[in-house]
């Protein structure tokens, strides 16, 4: 009897062990699996991720005007990338992927751009901007109306590319009725601004970082346009017909009461030095989208331009590898655009956004979603 007892016993025991580690077997092969479905999903979630990063990496990439391919690039352990392929007029289809271990995904849209010129801002340096003294800038849309002091905005923002300490600098009692911008990437957009004295800067936040950077193309000057020298002075005034369109000088000078103006939208060229002072106006008062006025820099260019005395400026002013100086008493109706601005005196700037709306030069681009889908 012992030995049958002594038997059923270990038989049990055998047949518990076996059911216990049998037991533990699938609990172990369930966590197991269960682990390995939660890692591939955390991975291709992750993939999923890492590929919309390659659709706003690019989209980033096209509202600065590169409309090419984004290179193979890192982040948290994964990769990213995208195509693009144009599909129609300023409208492109963007692959982008995503890739985690060997997890990868997909998605792509097509956007489409819409041109933006570079008079984005009161005043842009790519550079550098100084502005003191006591000097001011704020805003207006020439197509709600003229310039009215009391109605004002805040759009009077100064921009610069640059991401340096003194790539603005401000001093003196200045007013800027808008933002600092400076270029992108900059963790303490701060440390690019060099201010003393007392400056007031109603933007909130008063510095940030640019996105992108500011698009300064090239300038050149139409085939077939002749460049001379011309001085507007003396209670004079020089009509430009609209009907060419462009016109071209290689010295500029605008004194003395002068007045430099148009019947309707002009392109003005200036292939070197622009001077405007003395109680003169540039550009027309009533729409100051109509003139746009481009210093060109040749292999012999020296620019020295100023606006100086109590002259009205009224339009956009490009000059992407010159100076700007506006100084005394001097008004801008319009937008300053160049490589470097400086402002001094009691000039004051008065951003026109109807300018940022034109299509030319182009400085940036908006960019619209279309479609979007994961194939």
């Amino acid at each position: 009897m012992r030995h049958r007892q002594s038997a059923f016993f270990l038989i049990t025991a055998l047949v518990i062990l076996t059911t216990t580690v049998a037991l533990g077997l699938v609990t172990v092969t369930r966590s197991v699996t269960e682990l390995a479905g939660s890692s591939r999903f955390s991975a291709t979630h992750r993939a999923f991720h890492l590929a919309e990063a390659s659709m706003d990496a690019a989209l980033v990439n096209f509202q600065g005007g590169q409309l090419n391919d984004l290179v193979l690039s890192t982040m948290a352990g994964g990769s990213y990338w995208a195509t693009v392929h144009p599909v129609g007029t300023l409208e492109y289809l963007i692959n982008g992927h995503g890739l985690q271990g060997v997890d990868q995904r997909d998605v792509e849209a097509v956007v489409k751009l819409t041109p933006r010129s570079v008079f984005q801002f009161g005043l842009f340096g790519g550079s550098q901007v100084i502005v003191s003294g006591q000097a001011i800038t704020d805003s207006f849309n020439s197509s709600l109306g003229a310039y009215d002091p009391s109605t004002a905005g805040d759009a009077g923002d100064v921009g610069t590319n640059s991401v340096t300490a003194g790539g603005i600098t401000i001093s003196g009692s200045i007013a800027i009725n808008g933002q600092l911008a400076v270029g992108p990437g900059v963790a303490d957009p701060n440390s690019v601004v060099v201010i003393s004295g007392t400056a007031l800067i109603t933007g909130s936040p008063p510095v940030e970082s640019q996105s992108i950077a500011m698009a300064l193309p090239p300038i050149s000057v139409p085939e077939g346009l002749t460049c001379e020298d011309m001085v507007v002075s003396g209670q004079t005034t020089l009509l430009l017909p609209s009907a060419l369109g462009q016109h071209c000088f290689h010295d500029l000078t605008v004194s003395g009461g002068g007045t430099l103006t148009a019947d309707g939208p002009v392109k003005v060229y200036v292939t070197g030095a622009f001077t405007a002072s003395g109680n003169t106006v540039i550009g027309i008062p009533l729409d100051p989208t109509a003139m746009l006025l481009f210093l060109v820099s040749n292999e012999q260019a020296t620019f020295e331009s100023s606006l100086t005395g109590s002259t009205e400026f009224y339009g956009g002013m490009y000059a992407p590898s010159a100076t700007i100086r506006i100084a005394s008493n001097a008004q801008v109706f319009g937008s300053v655009v160049a490589q470097a601005v400086d402002v001094s005196g009691d000039a004051q700037v008065h951003y026109d956004q109807a300018l940022g709306a034109l299509s030319e030069p182009i400085g940036i681009y908006d960019t619209e979603i279309l479609s979007w889908r994961e194939p």
